[in-house]
């Protein structure tokens, strides 16, 4: 977060408003207002927001109930807005940019990231997250394969329908960060539903595939409670109207 928001604050028009669409908890918005940016948030979930407010430390920025894809303000009222790892999680993700840039000014900014593992291989060697995509895989696969993700599915789908709408696209620096996670871990977040990518299962099934899934590990994997290496990797592209 140290490298990441003077990197976003660089690319946000000093006048005017910023908005975030899925603001959640305030991850970003919150670190953006206390940097200076005049921040609003928008979000779907009541609790969410709630939580946004007790991080706020007392402070927090103007927030609105709202669906990204009817957004509940006026034409041109904001310089940026920010879809922070969000676009992947909203079926019509083509309207919600519809609706980014119909509140946006003429000369405003659209900031997207689309969070992911890194892919790169040191010569000879899996990546070192490849553990992980493998449990989150077989996961899946115990699961029934649901669909996933609802929304669009690379940064890249992003680019490429901004510039069909006339933006110009550029990519920020990558910014990546080493962390560690066990299996078990892993397949705790996914059985208690704390990621997105298991939103569309319900209880039951979350909990017949991750035991399948950690009797298959330890076959395969071995100890369930070592720390095991991620590389988790930040990707932000910057869109920029009437160019």
């Amino acid at each position: 977060m140290a490298r990441l928001v003077p990197m976003l604050v660089a690319e946000i028009p000093q006048e005017g408003r910023c908005l975030e669409i899925g603001v959640g908890t305030g991850r970003i918005t919150l670190p953006l207002a206390r940097a200076g940016v005049s921040m609003v948030g928008v979000d779907i979930s009541r609790e969410m927001l709630r939580k946004l407010i007790q991080n706020s430390d007392g402070a927090p920025p103007a927030v609105v109930i709202g669906d990204a894809t009817r957004l509940p303000f006026g034409e041109g009222k904001f310089s940026a807005v920010i879809a922070a790892h969000v676009l992947h999680l909203i079926p019509e993700w083509r309207q919600a940019i519809v609706e980014a840039i119909r509140v946006l000014r003429r000369d405003g900014v659209l900031i997207a990231s689309r969070g992911a593992r890194t892919k790169q291989r040191q010569e000879g060697e899996l990546p070192t997250d490849a553990w992980e995509r493998r449990v989150v895989h077989r996961f899946f696969a115990e699961a029934g394969d649901p669909p996933w993700p609802p929304g669009a599915d690379r940064i890249e789908d992003v680019d490429d329908h901004m510039r069909e709408l006339g933006a110009a696209v550029s990519e920020l620096p990558v910014l990546e960060s080493l962390e560690s996670l066990s299996i078990n871990a892993c397949l705790a977040n996914l059985e208690a539903g704390r990621w997105a990518v298991c939103w569309s299962m319900d209880e039951s099934t979350r909990k017949h595939a991750a035991a399948a899934a950690r009797a298959w590990a330890a076959k395969e994997l071995g100890d369930l409670d070592e720390p095991r290496p991620l590389v988790d990797s930040s990707i932000w592209h910057v869109y920029r109207l009437g160019k």
